[in-house]
């Protein structure tokens, strides 16, 4: 988004779905994540609405990339993800 690039400085590439393999990523948490993003964004005046648009845009991408890379990782694991209960088994 334009500023420097501390954290990648420090830790390096984010790699978001890597650090977050440890932890359940699911739609649920996506959204009570996006609700605090929402509350942060709107208890701050200095960000244009514009800004605050773009921004959650971005948090939206990236908190359901890190629910998809969860079902991914469940996937490879042999846990179904929750949209394979809806599916006939293969014969």
């Amino acid at each position: 988004m334009g500023g420097p690039p501390l954290y990648s400085q420090r830790k390096g590439h984010p790699a978001l779905i890597g650090r977050h393999r440890p932890f359940p990523v699911t739609h649920k948490a996506a959204e009570r994540w996006l609700q605090h993003m929402q509350q942060a964004l709107d208890s701050v005046a200095d960000i244009d609405e514009d800004s605050k648009i773009k921004m959650n845009n971005f948090f939206r991408h990236t908190a359901f990339f890190l629910v998809a890379g969860d079902e991914l990782k469940n996937q490879n694991q042999g846990v179904a993800c929750k949209h394979a209960a809806n599916k006939p088994a293969a014969e």
